[in-house]
């Protein structure tokens, strides 16, 4: 499996581009809202990847983020939903978007995707709409530095990462350092 791949921004098209890495020239496919973020040509771009191997051929898809990626499998992992659909979907909705109108039930945003209809979107909201809690917290664990160190602290005294980043979301701003933040923290967490 290639899990990224970093070289020169060859060529950027809608739904794909190709990635120069060393001499070796990739083409990857991705979806319009990563088309939107690459750099110009010729930047030295690193992608995250998911490849498909069928004997007909290899399949690279990419993402500029993992969040995209990690969406983008949970889509796959839908029946009668393949890669290039999840890519549409993807293409066609944010992920914020995307999220809510899974856990909302929004029929109608998720069939404005090209080639998704109203039963293939009901079929997306109900085998996804528990998964997208456990992907919340997936995105919510990466928030880097100091958070990730008070997370730490808190599963590794005993309490569960969901309750541990739900106190950190209620935290006010005004607590900057790691001893405030995890006094505060261990405070919500109590009251629970």
């Amino acid at each position: 499996m290639i899990a990224k791949l970093r070289g020169k921004l060859h060529e950027k098209k809608p739904n794909y581009i190709i990635l120069d890495v060393n001499g070796i020239f990739f083409e990857i496919s991705i979806s319009l809202n990563c088309f939107t973020s690459l750099p110009d040509l010729n930047s030295e771009l690193i992608i995250s990847t998911y490849t498909i191997v069928r004997e007909d051929g290899i399949s690279i898809y990419g993402f500029l983020n993992d969040d995209e990626k990690r969406l983008f499998l949970l889509l796959n992992s839908v029946s009668k939903v393949g890669p290039k659909l999840a890519l549409s979907i993807l293409s066609t909705c944010e992920i914020v978007k995307l999220k809510s109108a899974i856990k909302n039930r929004d029929i109608n945003l998720i069939a404005t995707a090209p080639g998704v209809g109203k039963k293939t979107a009901e079929r997306i909201i109900l085998e996804l709409r528990d998964k997208i809690e456990e992907f919340e917290v997936v995105m919510d664990a990466d928030t880097g530095g100091l958070d990730d160190d008070i997370i730490s602290a808190l599963v590794n005294l005993g309490y569960k990462k969901v309750d541990a980043l739900s106190a950190l979301k209620r935290l006010d701003d005004r607590y900057k350092t790691f001893e405030e933040r995890l006094r505060e923290a261990l405070k919500l967490l109590n009251k629970l």
